[in-house]
């Protein structure tokens, strides 16, 4: 990909953030210090059947945990405000994936400034090594608790491909330009990323899931989704 503007970087930015947020496990709303437990990201998905929250499976297996120990646990997600809800269970998941994924909305109200990736029956793109990767996670280490508020603060990223396979990515952080320890990418599991090449709209590639060997982001292939009722391929969509 050649060199990309700052502005170019703005506006891929700010069609992405449309898609993805911070998600947390939160006990209640009524007041902030201290009620956050811990945080993770989603993206959001417009099958054209349903309008789908997906995340980490290990972040919905987390919740269930510290559910146990604490009933009135619930997830808190950030669309326009801060709502929170409790899934009896996802519409689709896969362990091995990691990826799960919820109906939400019934949960949507007026939210306007979220928007869902739209999906299609188009042709799913091969993400080869070397390509460019995009992603906003929301990582734990700039959460803010002050004034009787919690923030979330996102951090976006440029990546390329070290590997891939038939199921995952795989991106070396050591690469990058700025210096990045592993700790600090604890919270971005489930945001989604995106494919971006030179004259070509951008396209939604995977998800984060976890660091391995505290060299290498992880993330699962979107096309490994569920193919039948849930997701059927990736999209794309062009820059406004």
């Amino acid at each position: 990909m050649a060199k990309t503007t700052l502005k170019e970087l703005a506006k891929i930015e700010q069609h992405v953030r449309q898609f993805c947020g911070p998600i947390s496990f939160i006990k209640s709303l009524q007041k902030a210090p201290g009620n956050v437990t811990n945080n993770g990201s989603f993206g959001l998905v417009d099958t054209g059947r349903k309008k789908l929250l997906v995340t980490c499976h290990h972040v919905w297996t987390g919740f269930q945990e510290e559910r146990s120990r604490n009933p009135d646990l619930k997830i808190c997600i950030c669309l326009d405000r801060a709502f929170w809800f409790t899934p009896d269970k996802p519409v689709w998941g896969d362990e091995n994936l990691d990826i799960v994924t919820f109906d939400i909305d019934p949960h949507l109200g007026g939210c306007s400034q979220r928007k869902f990736y739209p999906w299609h029956q188009d042709t799913v793109p091969v993400i080869e090594k070397g390509d460019v990767l995009f992603f906003i996670g929301f990582p734990g280490y700039l959460r803010r608790e002050s004034g009787g508020c919690v923030t979330f603060g996102r951090s976006p990223f440029w990546m390329k491909v070290h590997s891939v396979d038939g199921q995952h990515v795989l991106c070396d952080i050591s690469r990058l330009n700025v210096k990045t320890s592993p700790e600090q990418f604890g919270g971005i599991s489930g945001c989604p990323c995106y494919l971006v090449r030179e004259y070509k709209s951008i396209q939604l590639a995977g998800f984060a899931t976890c660091i391995f060997f505290e060299q290498y982001l992880h993330f699962t292939l979107a096309r490994r989704l569920d193919s039948g009722d849930i997701i059927d391929a990736m999209p794309q969509v062009e820059l406004p």
